[in-house]
């Protein structure tokens, strides 16, 4: 029963979050059609563009047929033809992925499997209202796909508590995979400094991007009053033009960055917008895009060693953090190079993630094709990541104490830290030394001592020892003699002297 009511809960939870961004959506076209319009035309169309403004924000394609009077205005030939308008505006998926990572976080109290249970009750109720609104707004111009409409909220809200639950839970979840995929514990700080050192990586390179982006804005920001201008739209309209690029928001954070990488991005077919140089055609009329050079300076190039400077930051704070050792266990070399390249590698491969979410049609023809190369864009990633990770993490203990405390050197090479036996290829003698150190009871050899000197000062070997060692039968025959006092009586019995036959009986005569 408290799985079911733990179920229930959090799908009414998931719902009214949905609801709510549908919601705020409706809510800016109200505001457009009652104080613009004036109430008038259809109130349908209202709600479908709001419908496809919410779906949109979640990554749900639209499928666009224009009239022949659209056509005429848009003043594009392939505009006559249906085409589709793939790039999502993830500022509004952020908020439903936002608010399901707090619920998350109250799922994380229970066990393992209610947590997930509700999790996925949340996802389907999420995805059950994406499939409703892709429902009631299909229209014959603009359709959005059903069964995207149900799959990706759905995935948005699931990864946000998922995260929530993981995140709560600390570590263990690693520790429980290490376990059932049999990795040894020496392994799990190196692995847990990667995954750290990647994720973090790939958001300094984010903040980079949300930093050119905010540079360009401020320098061109007369040319963004320009374009404003002469769309010559009211004061609602503008504010909704705000909102509109704010949730493209994230989009533009994604294409600084890969021009920042350096693979820069494209709008439209054939163009290309990077740091060695930019070739434009016609956009469309956005003023956020007028952040823009159109002519690339040769200064630009040295934007492309600020993603390495954050690595440079990020891998020294985990060499003063995660990999700062203890007296108990130092840290070893291959754990830094783990850390380094595992870190690089999972920090391109979350940049070629976000590239490809930021990337897809804004329009007919040449416009099907706008955004960054997801493949360039982590291979690019990785390297410059992985490179300045390894830097940050080899510089992080000689440069200024950045954590709470100074880290410990690496650990001298030895037992544990050569290639040989990290990679497991130890000899096969080697094993068999260490087996014998580790018996109990086992001694090494003492070392052989000297051979004394011979009475002429020469040193003398094992044979000479052998030699003058007594044989078994000097042992047997030569026995100890007593002087005897000539005087008084032994009173007991010597053995005879060779030459000197005395009986017993003679012996123990006194003299005469």
């Amino acid at each position: 029963m408290r799985r079911v009511w733990a179920g229930f809960g959090q799908a009414v939870e998931s719902a009214a979050i949905a609801a709510v961004g549908l919601l705020v959506c409706a809510l800016v076209l109200l505001a457009v059609w009652g104080i613009d319009q004036g109430f008038g035309g259809d109130p349908l169309a209202q709600w479908r563009i709001a419908a496809d403004a919410w779906l949109v924000g979640h990554g749900v394609d639209l499928t666009v047929a224009l009239g022949a009077d659209a056509v005429i205005a848009v003043g594009i030939e392939a505009a006559s033809r249906p085409f589709a308008i793939t790039l999502a505006a993830w500022g509004v998926g952020l908020i439903t992925l936002w608010l399901h990572w707090r619920g998350g976080r109250r799922l994380a109290e229970l066990p393992a499997l209610d947590a997930a249970i509700a999790a996925l009750c949340g996802a389907v109720a999420v995805g059950t209202v994406g499939l409703v609104v892709a429902v009631s707004a299909q229209h014959p111009v603009v359709s959005p796909g059903v069964v995207q409409a149900f799959l990706l909220p759905a995935a948005v809200a699931l990864i946000g508590m998922a995260a929530a639950i993981v995140r709560a839970h600390g570590h263990g979840w690693l520790e429980a995979a290490a376990r059932g995929l049999t990795i040894e514990d020496r392994w799990l700080r190196a692995i847990r400094a990667a995954l750290r050192a990647g994720a973090a990586g790939a958001v300094a390179v984010l903040g980079v991007g949300a930093l050119v982006l905010a540079v360009g804005i401020f320098a061109r920001f007369s040319e963004g009053l320009l374009v404003m201008e002469s769309l010559q739209v009211t004061h609602v309209g503008a504010g909704v033009l705000l909102l509109v690029q704010l949730a493209l928001a994230p989009v533009a954070v994604v294409w600084a960055a890969s021009w920042a990488l350096g693979p820069g991005f494209m709008i439209g077919t054939g163009s290309q917008v990077s740091p060695l140089g930019t070739d434009l055609g016609p956009v469309p009329a956005l003023p956020l895009l007028s952040a823009i050079d159109p002519e690339a300076a040769p200064w630009m190039l040295a934007v492309v060693a600020l993603p390495v400077l954050a690595a440079v930051v990020v891998g020294a704070l985990a060499r003063q953090t995660i990999l700062a050792g203890s007296p108990e266990r130092p840290v070893h070399w291959w754990e830094l190079a783990i850390a380094g390249v595992g870190g690089g590698v999972l920090a391109g491969a979350l940049l070629g993630i976000a590239a490809m979410l930021a990337s897809g049609a804004i329009g007919p023809g040449r416009l099907d094709e706008a955004g960054p190369d997801a493949v360039q864009v982590a291979a690019w990633g990785a390297l410059e990541v992985g490179a300045g990770l390894l830097i940050g993490l080899v510089a992080g203990a000689r440069g200024p104490a950045l954590g709470a405390a100074a880290p410990l050197p690496l650990a001298r090479e030895g037992h544990g830290s050569t290639l040989r036996e990290v990679l497991g290829l130890r000899t096969a003698e080697a094993e068999r030394g260490a087996a014998d150190l580790d018996e109990p009871g086992r001694r090494e050899p003492e070392p052989p001592h000297a051979a004394p000197a011979g009475p002429d000062g020469t040193e003398r070997g094992p044979e000479d020892a052998d030699r003058d060692a007594p044989t078994v039968a000097d042992r047997t025959e030569t026995q100890v003699v007593e002087p005897l006092d000539d005087h008084a009586p032994t009173g007991r019995a010597t053995a005879a002297e060779p030459g000197h036959p005395h009986t017993a009986d003679e012996a123990e005569q006194p003299p005469r």
